[in-house]
């Protein structure tokens, strides 16, 4: 059953929608985060996907916004932008997120995602596989890894990580539909990854899409909050959509 993760994208303390993650081409939605996230808790979502483009950026940070919503919700959260460092890691765990999300950390110290994945458990840790032309990318999407996407799926699973979210940068906020043929690849491939979809997703179809190819869940952005997606459909559609 496709988890529904409602994603939560913040700068400058605001909500936004970007496209293809940049910055210049953001929508502000004007809506104080902590009821947005009370919005998607009460409309059904499996769980939120926060993530702090000003840590991701290097430019800021939106923690105490992160906290607040931490200390309300009732359904699983996971944090990630701009964890670089197992300390930045743990942190959000032990402020209450359920999952924390590394993206450049994993690729670049290895050592140290192995370390996280022994101490917390490899449930709690999502590796970010954002990908362009086929290539990982890092850094708030600025660095490509020089690695493709379903290679570096390979040596994550190998590595012990269960969680793999899956952005297609180009088509992310583009209202384009998700990269089915590497989603299937990537669950096609693997054994015990579980592949949360992201980039691209604009109605209920795009979900069972998703859902038939294999991944465990999607990623929910600018289609909810322009109406593409509305949770409560999507669950009965989806037959569900929470455990």
């Amino acid at each position: 059953m496709l988890e529904l993760w409602a994603a939560i994208d913040l700068l400058s303390g605001a909500v936004v929608t970007l496209k293809q993650g940049k910055e210049e081409m953001k929508t502000s939605w004007r809506l104080e985060p902590t009821e947005v996230a009370e919005r998607w808790e009460r409309e059904g979502a499996y769980g939120l996907h926060i993530v702090d483009l000003d840590a991701a950026f290097g430019k800021g940070s939106n923690r105490d916004v992160v906290l607040r919503i931490l200390e309300r919700a009732r359904i699983p959260v996971e944090v990630g932008g701009g964890v670089r460092s197992r300390s930045a890691a743990e942190g959000w765990l032990e402020a209450g997120a359920e999952r924390v999300i590394v993206g450049t950390l994993a690729y670049k110290e290895p050592e140290t995602l192995a370390s996280l994945l022994a101490a917390r458990g490899a449930e709690r840790i999502v590796v970010a596989s954002d990908y362009a032309d086929g290539k990982v990318v890092t850094s708030g999407w600025t660095r490509s890894q020089e690695v493709g996407v379903l290679e570096a799926a390979r040596r994550l699973e190998a590595a012990g990580v269960v969680n793999l979210l899956a952005t297609a940068v180009g088509r992310d906020g583009m209202a384009q539909g998700p990269d089915i043929a590497t989603l299937q690849a990537l669950c096609a491939s693997s054994r015990r990854l579980r592949v949360l979809a992201s980039g691209g997703i604009r109605d209920v179809d795009d979900l069972e899409d998703a859902e038939r190819v294999g991944a465990a869940g999607a990623v929910i952005g600018r289609a909810l909050y322009d109406g593409g997606v509305r949770l409560e459909e999507a669950r009965s559609s989806l037959g569900g959509g929470r455990r």
